[in-house]
């Protein structure tokens, strides 16, 4: 934890695994069989469990939770501060359920990033709400109301982190706030007003005395919203939990993703939890380029993917911003990991959407051959591009020139969060220049991803958006059923549009 981190969480109840525990009811009982009997197999049978025992043991949560991801008796605010793949989300989940099927009064808050965030993650993802509830307490979903009503009466509904005029005139006794990291406008107000409206109390409350409580689960980041969250001091309790007590949820690829990042500065945010407010906001000043570059002569024949990203600028001038266009290659190597190569610098200044658009094809016609076949028999190669300025433009002007894939992704975050866990990837050493890009080098090691320098990020957010989209696996920690290989997903072997 860095200096800055331990003087904001100074005097706040911590709870870790070394202060309550590493194991789960459900592994400390496995433990125990094996300590009494030596066995590590047939553990059912040895505890003499029936049937109906293993049916109450498979749906119940409080079974599988670690301590670190269990709310305390008592708090106001519970926040799980945790690295990727700790199982924040399951214990967000978790903590619903128990508060729902205590309190038949219940008047739960669910918040996330957006509409699709929440309904994919904290409702119907691998660990959300409905994914994990048992049969015999299931919700009945209203998702016209977006709304949730359990057999006994008690309520949730959800609400995306945009607009905090949106939480006005409602008031709850509980709620569940995710990744805050991830709320984009004035995040700032949405949580203020989480708070106003975190006031109601139900008959059980009152007679237990109980406050309204949230719950908080997220990776941390060293933002203003995270100091405003860590000032509220009254009722909060601090859960911190690190990706590696978590590893027999997580696949085989994205533990050695884990260990690889975990001594970057931003691994350590990433996957240990730490929070630290005195990163370099210089993202890639302490890339050592020179230590993982790749003479062209001696650079891969082949690759698994072809990426040509581009990052086309707003203006049709003739002092337009560049037009970022990076080609870049992406291979599994030997030690398990995804490697990136970067290839070709392309970018340009033009006042015309045509000739940015030849140049991307013509780039992405000399890659190609290089990428390896897809199921189809063609080249698993495309063209990337941000769909936020020119939305479906962006594609009409490639393909006017010529028909190839083009793939557009509308971004949700800013450019600072793309590229800090890209920073991280090539930290690690896992993104190699393929010869010198001193132009798009010398970009890199003075970007900041701060809002309205597009004229100075044009080469590096074109560099950095498909790193984020398509080979970091910050999304491939799906728990029990997660992916046999880190970057294999439905993305690289998409059909032709």
């Amino acid at each position: 934890m860095a200096k800055a981190g331990e003087s904001l969480l100074e005097g706040i109840p911590v709870i870790t695994a070394d202060t309550h525990g590493h194991h789960s009811l459900i592994q400390q009982a496995a433990l125990a069989t094996y300590e009494a009997k030596g066995v590590t197999a047939g553990h059912c049978e040895a505890l003499a469990l029936t049937p109906q025992d293993l049916v109450l043991l498979y749906h119940e949560h409080k079974y599988w939770l670690r301590p670190v991801q269990r709310p305390p008796a008592h708090y106001r605010t519970w926040f799980f501060m945790g690295g990727r793949g700790t199982g924040k989300t399951y214990a967000g989940a978790a903590a619903v359920i128990d508060e729902a099927r205590a309190d038949p009064e219940a008047r739960i808050l669910i918040v996330g990033p957006t509409y699709s965030e929440i309904v994919k993650n904290q409702l119907e993802g691998t660990s959300g709400i409905l994914t994990i509830s048992p049969p015999w307490f299931f919700p009945k979903v209203e998702k016209s109301r977006r709304r949730l009503v359990w057999p006994n009466g008690a309520q949730a509904t959800w609400l995306p982190a945009k607009n905090a005029d949106k939480f006005r005139g409602h008031q709850y006794t509980f709620i569940w706030a995710d990744e805050p990291v991830a709320w984009r406008g004035d995040a700032i107000a949405v949580y203020k007003e989480c708070r106003d409206v975190n006031r109601l109390a139900s008959s059980r409350m009152r007679k237990l005395g109980l406050p309204a409580r949230m719950v908080i689960t997220t990776t941390p980041a060293p933002t203003t919203l995270f100091r405003e969250m860590l000032s509220e001091r009254e009722g909060l309790v601090l859960a911190r939990s690190s990706t590696l007590e978590n590893l027999s949820n997580l696949d085989p690829p994205y533990e050695r993703y884990v260990r690889r990042m975990m001594g970057m500065p931003e691994g350590r945010r990433e996957f240990m939890g730490e929070l630290s407010f005195d990163l370099d906001p210089a993202l890639y000043r302490g890339v050592d380029w020179n230590a993982s570059r790749i003479h062209p002569k001696k650079a891969p024949k082949e690759y698994d993917a072809i990426i040509v990203s581009v990052d086309p600028a707003t203006g049709e001038k003739k002092g337009a911003d560049m037009h970022g266009i990076v080609v870049l290659g992406v291979r599994l190597e030997a030690d398990g990991l995804d490697h990136v190569y970067v290839l070709q610098d392309a970018s340009l200044r033009t006042p015309e959407p045509e000739v940015w658009a030849r140049e991307a094809i013509k780039a992405l016609e000399a890659w190609e051959p290089f990428a390896k076949k897809r199921g189809n028999g063609k080249s698993n190669a495309w063209v990337f591009a941000e769909s936020n300025t020119g939305g479906s433009m962006v594609k009409s002007t490639i393909r006017t020139v010529k028909k190839v894939k083009v793939l557009t992704e509308r971004a949700m975050q800013s450019k600072a969060e793309r590229a800090a866990p890209v920073s991280s990837y090539a930290k690690a050493g896992l993104v190699h220049m393929v010869g010198k890009h001193d132009k798009l080098e010398a970009q890199l090691a003075k970007f900041t991803g701060q809002e309205g320098g597009h004229a100075r990020d044009d080469r590096a957010d074109a560099f950095a958006w498909p790193i984020y989209l398509y080979v970091i696996p910050k999304r491939r920690n799906t728990g029990a059923a997660g992916r046999q290989r880190g970057t294999e997903d439905a993305v690289f072997e998409e059909a032709d549009d």
